[in-house]
């Protein structure tokens, strides 16, 4: 075992790796401020050298301020990025605590802490990990750039991101998104989804442990249902997906309306997929809820057979009431708490996930594709469609 343990009230998703490094001693690693930082150094030049080159409102058939895929990404995405760290690892550690200080028993702490926790952590702070991630940025970058992906860079069409002089070459607002706007926003985006890879391992391992989960525990999934806190809190990953996707449908859609069907499945696949990815890691405990549910359900029936052997013994009789209140008999009311009881194991999840649960997750990932509606219909065809749905 390691000689330094860590405190579940101590893990952390992010910070000690060379680039959260590179930020304290830049002084920029309070959220807010790089959040401002980072705008600064994506979107910021690019308002200004599209500015110098007349290609901010104007100037070419797809003006800077006109890219809608590149402001989702740069202006909306990318600072959200930053800032979903607080709502994430304020709820992921509440997670850990409670599980690992409530739900795992004594002599299992000790592994978690000296080996699981250790052993996410340094997934998490490599150095390794961040060059392979930096390094497959800018593999993707270059060849999506070449495949038009940003920008409209399709044949006949004119961009912020094409030279006026050269048509096969980038502007300087091009050169300055491709090698430095562009991999910033990936190399945060995939450097979260390692994080929820990391997660979704630590989760996996927290299952293994006789865990001390509790058949009758009011949230109906043995003490477990608290996971979809961490669950519901990397949902923001997705919806920053969404918002990217937003704005490349938008702009798709301008050039070729006759796609919104084609980009309505699209988006409703995404939805589906970004959900079961969240879903996913709350089977890992699938297995030990099945056999609590199980187990509880007979140990229950037992008990109540017993009880209502004992009750019907001593209340259905020809005693006068009187007398059988007199002789202290069992209480009628407990036999139907355990029928209560019962009721409750009934309805126990194997899975530790709620349909509201998954409706708030489908919600919050729908809402960006919301203005696409816009871009296809007028606000009166909207509300006449709503009227029509509610009619």
């Amino acid at each position: 075992m390691d000689s330094k343990p860590h405190n579940s009230s101590d893990f952390t998703l992010s910070g000690g790796g060379p680039f959260h490094k590179a930020l304290r001693k830049l002084r920029i690693h309070n959220i807010k401020r790089a959040a401002v930082a980072a705008l600064c150094m994506t979107w910021l030049p690019l308002v200004i050298i599209t500015g110098i080159d007349g290609t901010l409102f104007s100037g070419t058939q797809l003006p800077f301020l006109s890219d809608v895929a590149m402001q989702a990404r740069v202006l909306v995405a990318l600072p959200m990025l930053i800032l979903i760290q607080f709502a994430i690892e304020v709820r992921v550690k509440a997670v850990l605590i409670y599980m690992i200080d409530t739900l795992v028993k004594e002599d299992e702490r000790d592994i978690i802490r000296y080996k699981v926790l250790p052993r996410a952590r340094k997934l998490i702070s490599s150095g390794l990990t961040e060059l392979l991630l930096l390094l497959g940025v800018i593999i993707s970058t270059i060849s999506m750039v070449k495949g038009g992906v940003y920008g409209g860079l399709e044949e006949g069409t004119t961009s912020w991101m094409i030279s006026a002089d050269d048509k096969d070459s980038l502007s300087t607002a091009g050169y300055w998104a491709v090698l430095i706007s562009i991999p910033i926003f990936q190399f945060l985006f995939a450097s979260w989804l390692w994080r929820y890879i990391v997660w979704t391992t630590l989760l996996f391992r927290l299952s293994k442990p006789d865990l001390k989960v509790l058949p009758t525990h009011a949230d109906g999934a043995a003490g477990l249902g608290i996971i979809m806190l961490a669950q519901k809190s990397f949902n923001l990953l997705f919806v920053v997906g969404s918002i990217i996707l937003s704005g490349q449908f938008i702009l798709r859609l301008n050039k070729h309306p006759d796609d919104f069907h084609a980009i309505r499945n699209e988006a409703i696949g995404y939805i589906l997929i970004s959900i079961a990815f969240i879903l996913i890691p709350l089977l890992f405990f699938s297995g030990k809820l099945l056999k609590v549910k199980n187990k509880g359900l007979q140990q229950l029936s037992v008990l109540s057979a017993s009880l209502s052997a004992k009750f019907e013994h001593e209340w259905v009789n020809d005693s006068p009431i009187d007398t059988r209140l007199d002789e202290n008999k069992s209480d009628p009311s407990m036999l139907f708490d355990y029928a209560g009881m019962y009721d409750l194991l009934q309805k126990l999840r194997v899975i530790p996930v709620t349909l509201n649960d998954i409706a708030g997750l489908a919600i919050a990932l729908f809402i960006p594709f919301i203005p696409i509606l816009f871009v296809r219909f007028s606000v009166g065809e909207l509300l006449q469609k709503l009227g029509g749905m509610l009619a």
